[in-house]
C-alpha cells in the first residue's frame, strides 16, 4: 500500500502538460473523431445500400 507522503511525492514529480499542449491534443482529439464518424458513416450508407438491393433481389 501507498501512504499519502508517498503519494504526494509522486505527484510533485509529475510534470503536467500546459494549456497550449492541452488544446492542441484535444483538437486532434476531436478531428480523429469527426473523421472517423465520417468514415463509419460512410459504411453505413454502403452496406444499407447493399442490403436493400439483395432485400429487393430476393424478395
Amino acid at each position: 500500500m501507498f501512504s499519502v507522503k508517498e503519494l504526494k511525492s509522486e505527484f510533485k514529480r509529475i510534470t503536467w502538460p500546459g494549456k497550449k499542449e492541452i488544446a492542441q491534443k484535444t483538437g486532434i482529439t476531436l478531428l480523429v473523431c469527426a473523421i472517423m464518424s465520417v468514415i463509419i458513416g460512410i459504411y453505413d450508407l454502403f452496406f444499407n445500400w447493399i442490403m436493400r438491393k439483395l432485400e429487393d433481389l430476393f424478395l
